[in-house]
């Protein structure tokens, strides 16, 4: 990546002429909108979030993984641009896929290359940044309103509810109870400390590259990263949502600990509830030694801290090793603040090395593994053998999977190899494999105390209803009589 300095650079004379017309100002195109809880709406039984200038309220139906508004949940939780149509800088257009399947084109069908998209993603956030200074805004990304305004996400508990939001728009509700209001301020509260740790690392990284410069680099920073979060140019040119450089950018992983930190806690917490849910956990209870797990591509450590907080009230004296293995070492300075063990792996290593070698155990040392929204990258026949051989001859309890797709291609892979797979949510509106044990037959049949989810009892149970999302499975027919259409906790 060029230098901030080379860019601003560039940038003299020309900082209000960024697509569109006319000089950005506040924000930016990708910044989170001003929010505010409107309690007269909340208490009229609506969602009670409003998002600022953020138009109508998008209809839930689409195709997965379409674009904007009117597109599915998905889309919006990966951050995808608000108000649809295309964004078009310059002669480079950034948009996703249309509907059909082919990607909108630039000028003369030009298909921009990484290196395009990276340049405008850099550039617009410099020209965004000269602008909100020369408008003499506020600033909006600063410590203190970054920290405030991560905490809109998670509405009050009013009469036994509390209303919160996965994705970046703040446009589909979630619904919880005391239990999980509770848990997801400890979440907030934990995510303030990271997001700290976070500006100090802006800081620093602001300070070596864009020193005495007209607009702040630090903001600048930060609105590279919200570009590379909303526009993904690894996932539109390689397949891959984000390089393990732009793991690296502290403008990036700010963003992701905004708006994955919701996310990836409440889903892998459902995972642990339906684990339990069969008798996953009963053994290792019942013995009270302690326990060690480790969430391969676990990045910052929510999932780690689901896990501790899900232990501290199934079982609070047991001892746990948490340890988060992800091929970016930037995470590493997040998961030792939460208190956890980090270790650099790359699940696709050329040697065939498993977590158990890579953390320097032994066989039998490692009780579970925590594989979430991996599989994607990483689905071929050695690393399916690799887990294989975890559950079957290392010692590895079971292997607890939260995925993506609701069709994924491992869990048919691992049952080719002799491997059970308990396919955890209600297939009754379709197969749905997104939450999934893997285990070994022995482990199935000697530790569990049924192999058959209850589907309806967890739905109304559950700390965290309709996660990960099920409400479009009535569309299609299915899923309605599994309460999926009504999440809200019982009252």
């Amino acid at each position: 990546m060029s230098s901030l300095q080379a860019l601003l650079d560039t940038q003299e004379g020309r900082a209000g002429s960024s697509s569109g017309g006319g000089a950005r100002g506040g924000s930016g195109g990708w910044a989170s909108r001003g929010n505010r809880w409107d309690d007269n709406r909340d208490k009229r039984g609506g969602s009670g979030w409003q998002a600022r200038s953020s138009g109508s309220a998008p209809s839930r139906s689409g195709r997965y993984g379409n674009a904007g508004p009117g597109g599915s949940r998905f889309n919006q939780k990966e951050g995808s641009g608000g108000g649809g149509g295309s964004s078009r800088w310059g002669n480079i257009d950034i948009s996703p896929r249309d509907h059909s399947g082919s990607r909108n084109r630039g000028h003369k069908g030009h298909e921009p290359t990484y290196e395009e998209r990276r340049a405008n993603i850099e550039r617009r956030a410099v020209e965004d940044s000269r602008s909100a200074a020369r408008s003499r805004r506020g600033d909006a990304n600063s410590r203190e309103d970054d920290i405030e305004s991560l905490l809109s996400w998670v509405g009050p508990l009013r009469e036994g509810r509390c209303t919160y939001y996965q994705d970046r728009e703040k446009r589909f509700p979630f619904y919880t109870d005391e239990r999980g209001y509770n848990l997801l301020q400890e979440l907030m509260d934990t995510n303030k400390s990271l997001l700290q740790l976070n500006h100090q690392m802006l800081e620093e990284r602001a300070a070596t590259e864009a020193a005495n410069v007209e607009c702040d680099s630090k903001d600048v920073l930060i609105r590279i990263g919200q570009g590379l979060y909303a526009h993904k140019p690894t996932l539109r040119t390689k397949g891959v949502t984000w390089s393990t450089e732009e793991y690296s950018h502290p403008g990036l992983q700010r963003m992701y600990l905004r708006m994955k930190s919701i996310q990836r806690f409440t889903e892998v917490w459902c995972l642990l509830e339906r684990s339990a849910d069969l008798g996953v956990f009963d053994e290792v209870i019942q013995n009270a030694a302690p326990v060690r797990v480790a969430a391969v591509g676990g990045g910052p450590g929510y999932e780690l801290l689901a896990t501790k907080l899900f232990f501290a009230q199934r079982a609070p004296d047991l001892e746990l090793e948490l340890i988060s293995m992800d091929l970016c070492p930037a995470w590493r300075p997040y998961v030792e603040r939460l208190g956890f063990q980090f270790i650099q792996y790359d699940i696709n290593n050329e040697e065939g090395t498993d977590p158990i070698r890579a953390a320097g155990l032994q066989p039998g040392d490692l009780d579970f593994c925590i594989v979430s929204c991996l599989m994607i990258y990483c689905t071929t026949d050695p690393v399916i053998n690799m887990f294989r051989r975890l559950v079957h001859d290392d010692g590895v309890n079971a292997i607890l999977v939260s995925e993506r797709g609701e069709r994924t291609k491992a869990c048919t892979m691992m049952e080719e190899r002799g491997g059970e797979v308990i396919r955890l949510i209600d297939p009754s509106g379709g197969m749905d494999e997104r939450q999934a044990i893997w285990c070994s037959k022995a482990f199935c049949e000697e530790k569990l105390r049924t192999t058959a989810p209850d589907y309806e009892g967890h739905q109304k149970e559950s700390v965290f209803p309709n996660v990960p999302y099920c409400e479009h499975k009535e569309r299609r027919g299915g899923g309605k009589s599994y309460g999926y259409a009504r999440h809200a906790p019982r009252r």
